[in-house]
Protein backbone atom coordinates (compact mmCIF):
# COMPACT_ATOMS: atom_id res chain seq x y z
CA UNK A 1 0.00 0.00 0.00
CA UNK A 2 2.88 2.36 0.75
CA UNK A 3 4.50 1.59 -2.60
CA UNK A 4 1.20 2.31 -4.36
CA UNK A 5 0.85 5.62 -2.50
CA UNK A 6 4.43 6.66 -3.35
CA UNK A 7 4.43 5.31 -6.91
CA UNK A 8 7.18 2.81 -6.10
CA UNK A 9 8.81 0.93 -3.26
CA UNK A 10 10.76 3.24 -0.96
CA UNK A 11 14.50 2.66 -1.05
CA UNK A 12 17.09 2.49 1.70
CA UNK A 13 14.68 2.66 4.62
CA UNK A 14 13.79 -0.19 6.93
CA UNK A 15 10.47 -1.75 7.91
CA UNK A 16 10.10 0.57 10.91
CA UNK A 17 10.43 3.67 8.72
CA UNK A 18 8.07 2.21 6.11
CA UNK A 19 5.49 1.54 8.82
CA UNK A 20 5.87 5.09 10.11
CA UNK A 21 5.72 6.64 6.67
CA UNK A 22 2.57 4.76 5.76
CA UNK A 23 0.81 5.88 8.96
CA UNK A 24 1.90 9.50 8.60
CA UNK A 25 0.86 9.75 4.96
CA UNK A 26 -2.48 8.11 5.73
CA UNK A 27 -3.04 10.59 8.58
CA UNK A 28 -2.26 13.51 6.28
CA UNK A 29 -4.61 12.12 3.62
CA UNK A 30 -7.35 11.75 6.23
CA UNK A 31 -6.76 15.40 7.18
CA UNK A 32 -7.09 16.39 3.51
CA UNK A 33 -3.47 17.53 3.29
CA UNK A 34 -0.62 16.48 1.01
CA UNK A 35 1.97 18.88 2.41
CA UNK A 36 2.81 19.76 5.98
CA UNK A 37 2.56 23.54 6.46
CA UNK A 38 5.85 25.39 6.96
CA UNK A 39 5.17 26.38 10.59
CA UNK A 40 4.00 22.91 11.66
CA UNK A 41 6.08 20.68 13.88
CA UNK A 42 6.81 17.00 13.37
CA UNK A 43 7.19 14.78 16.42
CA UNK A 44 7.78 11.04 16.36
CA UNK A 45 7.79 8.72 19.36
CA UNK A 46 8.54 5.05 19.84
CA UNK A 47 9.15 2.77 22.76
CA UNK A 48 11.64 0.64 20.84
CA UNK A 49 12.61 2.48 17.66
CA UNK A 50 13.81 0.52 14.60
CA UNK A 51 14.58 -2.59 16.64
CA UNK A 52 14.62 -5.07 13.74
CA UNK A 53 17.33 -3.05 12.00
CA UNK A 54 19.22 -2.80 15.31
CA UNK A 55 19.25 -6.58 15.70
CA UNK A 56 20.44 -6.92 12.13
CA UNK A 57 23.26 -4.42 12.81
CA UNK A 58 24.28 -6.31 15.97
CA UNK A 59 24.41 -9.57 14.01
CA UNK A 60 26.49 -7.94 11.27
CA UNK A 61 28.81 -6.39 13.87
CA UNK A 62 29.53 -9.84 15.35
CA UNK A 63 30.57 -11.05 11.91
CA UNK A 64 32.37 -7.90 10.74
CA UNK A 65 31.19 -4.30 10.35
CA UNK A 66 27.50 -3.40 9.89
CA UNK A 67 26.54 -2.70 6.31
CA UNK A 68 26.05 1.02 5.54
CA UNK A 69 22.33 0.72 4.76
CA UNK A 70 21.74 -1.29 7.93
CA UNK A 71 23.51 1.39 9.92
CA UNK A 72 21.31 4.09 8.36
CA UNK A 73 18.16 2.08 9.05
CA UNK A 74 18.84 2.05 12.81
CA UNK A 75 18.66 5.86 12.86
CA UNK A 76 15.13 7.08 13.69
CA UNK A 77 16.02 10.37 12.00
CA UNK A 78 15.83 8.58 8.64
CA UNK A 79 12.04 8.39 8.99
CA UNK A 80 11.86 12.10 9.84
CA UNK A 81 14.03 13.02 6.84
CA UNK A 82 12.03 10.81 4.48
CA UNK A 83 8.74 12.27 5.74
CA UNK A 84 10.07 15.79 5.30
CA UNK A 85 10.81 15.03 1.65
CA UNK A 86 7.43 13.37 1.06
CA UNK A 87 5.54 16.24 2.73
CA UNK A 88 7.66 18.96 1.09
CA UNK A 89 8.46 20.33 4.52
CA UNK A 90 11.41 21.85 6.36
CA UNK A 91 11.08 22.59 10.02
CA UNK A 92 11.29 21.39 13.58
CA UNK A 93 11.34 17.56 13.66
CA UNK A 94 11.97 15.51 16.79
CA UNK A 95 12.26 11.88 17.79
CA UNK A 96 11.40 11.09 21.41
CA UNK A 97 11.61 7.70 23.07
CA UNK A 98 8.74 7.89 25.51
CA UNK A 99 5.97 5.65 26.81
CA UNK A 100 3.69 8.39 28.21
CA UNK A 101 1.19 9.22 25.47
CA UNK A 102 -0.48 11.96 27.49
CA UNK A 103 2.87 13.59 28.23
CA UNK A 104 3.77 13.62 24.55
CA UNK A 105 0.40 15.15 23.63
CA UNK A 106 0.94 17.85 26.27
CA UNK A 107 4.46 18.53 24.99
CA UNK A 108 3.16 18.97 21.44
CA UNK A 109 0.30 21.21 22.62
CA UNK A 110 2.62 23.43 24.65
CA UNK A 111 4.86 24.06 21.63
CA UNK A 112 2.14 26.31 20.20
CA UNK A 113 3.26 25.94 16.58
CA UNK A 114 1.11 28.20 14.36
CA UNK A 115 0.37 25.35 11.93
CA UNK A 116 0.06 22.63 14.59
CA UNK A 117 1.84 19.30 14.70
CA UNK A 118 2.05 15.97 12.97
CA UNK A 119 2.52 13.63 15.91
CA UNK A 120 3.15 9.89 15.61
CA UNK A 121 3.88 6.72 17.56
CA UNK A 122 5.60 3.94 15.63
CA UNK A 123 6.60 0.50 16.90
CA UNK A 124 7.31 -2.59 14.84
CA UNK A 125 7.34 -5.11 17.69
CA UNK A 126 4.13 -7.08 18.10
CA UNK A 127 1.69 -5.51 18.17
CA UNK A 128 3.08 -3.22 15.52
CA UNK A 129 1.54 0.22 15.30
CA UNK A 130 1.78 3.44 13.40
CA UNK A 131 -0.60 5.89 15.03
CA UNK A 132 -0.53 9.50 13.89
CA UNK A 133 -2.46 12.66 14.78
CA UNK A 134 -2.62 15.90 12.85
CA UNK A 135 -3.02 18.42 15.67
CA UNK A 136 -4.21 21.93 14.87
CA UNK A 137 -5.69 24.57 17.13
CA UNK A 138 -9.40 25.16 16.78
CA UNK A 139 -12.23 26.99 18.49
CA UNK A 140 -13.67 25.34 21.56
CA UNK A 141 -16.34 22.82 20.43
CA UNK A 142 -19.85 23.68 21.57
CA UNK A 143 -20.59 20.05 22.40
CA UNK A 144 -19.67 18.73 25.83
CA UNK A 145 -16.30 17.02 26.02
CA UNK A 146 -16.16 13.52 27.43
CA UNK A 147 -13.23 12.41 29.54
CA UNK A 148 -10.64 10.27 27.78
CA UNK A 149 -10.47 6.76 29.23
CA UNK A 150 -8.40 4.90 26.63
CA UNK A 151 -6.08 6.69 24.21
CA UNK A 152 -6.01 3.91 21.61
CA UNK A 153 -9.81 3.52 21.52
CA UNK A 154 -10.29 7.27 21.50
CA UNK A 155 -8.10 7.78 18.42
CA UNK A 156 -10.63 5.92 16.32
CA UNK A 157 -13.52 8.04 17.60
CA UNK A 158 -12.30 11.45 18.75
CA UNK A 159 -12.34 14.46 16.53
CA UNK A 160 -11.32 17.03 19.13
CA UNK A 161 -8.87 16.78 22.01
CA UNK A 162 -8.51 19.32 24.76
CA UNK A 163 -4.95 18.92 25.92
CA UNK A 164 -3.75 20.27 29.25
CA UNK A 165 -0.97 19.07 31.56
CA UNK A 166 -3.57 17.94 34.11
CA UNK A 167 -6.14 16.30 31.86
CA UNK A 168 -6.84 15.20 28.28
CA UNK A 169 -10.46 15.16 27.22
CA UNK A 170 -12.04 14.09 23.98
CA UNK A 171 -15.15 14.99 22.07
CA UNK A 172 -16.82 12.12 20.27
CA UNK A 173 -18.20 13.27 16.92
Amino acid sequence: QLAARLGGKPRRIGIWAELGMYGALQCMADAGETQLPAQAGLMLSSQHGPVTAMWSAFKQAREDLPMPLTFLQIQPSQLLATLAVQLDWRGDARFITHADTHGLLCLAAMQNNPDGFLLGWVDEITPSRSVWLRLVSCAEPTEELQELDSFEKALAQARYLRITPAQTAMFLS
